[in-house]
């Protein structure tokens, strides 16, 4: 598992709003507690980590990496999306091959007019765009459009599932403590409250340069 690997994952972390903790980045990447502690100890004297409590952020340097790796990742979805016509619940995996060739993405990044957001709707790094839409699990009932589905693994494995594409139109028809019920063409499906706010809308009808 690369270096690139570890820091990227704690960027998506928290670009979604959640601690970087030990045991979501080991859940995250496959490997163990043990492992991914040993890494992270490794990348915290090198200068890219430093934990603060239980919860690991990016240093300047990490930052940069991440940042390097997440752009060529989000450039590679989108050519694989628009060009080669990829299914978008199995192109996360195949970018992630990819991603360490600086100049390929590059490449690609060129072809396609340096684009703003990958086909999950997350924003690719140093393009300007802002991201204001809601946590599905900050919504009432009613109608939303989906706007971006944070790239980590619970959330994208939801959206393949169900075939939940960025631009969809679902209805949340009910709302639990735990989770929502929301209504995707003609199913009804349950979303677990840790997976909903991974998951980010606008309501019908809002302004969507907003989001």
């Amino acid at each position: 598992m690369r270096r690139e690997d570890y820091v990227s994952a704690i960027y998506r972390f928290i670009e979604a709003g959640l601690e970087a903790r030990l045991s979501d980045i080991a859940r995250e990447l496959g490997v163990t507690p043990p492992t991914a502690a040993k890494t992270l100890s490794r990348l915290e004297d090198e200068g890219y980590v430093v934990k603060r409590g239980a919860t690991y952020l990016l240093t300047r340097k990490g930052l940069e990496v991440a940042l390097r790796v997440i752009r060529n990742h989000r450039v590679i979805e989108k050519f694989l999306v628009e060009v080669l016509g990829v299914d978008v619940g199995e192109v996360h995996e195949l970018a992630h091959r990819l991603e360490h060739v600086d100049e390929f993405a590059e490449l690609l990044d060129k072809h396609l007019a340096k684009p703003d957001r990958c086909p999950h709707g997350n924003p690719i790094p140093d393009r300007g765009v802002e991201t204001r839409a809601t946590p599905l699990s900050f919504v009432r009932e009613g109608d939303y459009i989906v706007e971006r589905i944070c790239e980590l693994g619970k959330a994208l494995e939801y959206a393949r599932r169900w075939r939940l594409d960025v631009g969809d139109r679902v209805r949340v028809v009910a709302v639990t403590e735990h989770a929502l019920q929301l209504q995707l063409g003609s199913r009804v499906v349950t979303v677990p409250l840790d997976v909903a706010r991974l998951i980010f809308v606008r309501r019908c009808g809002a302004d969507v340069h907003a989001s």
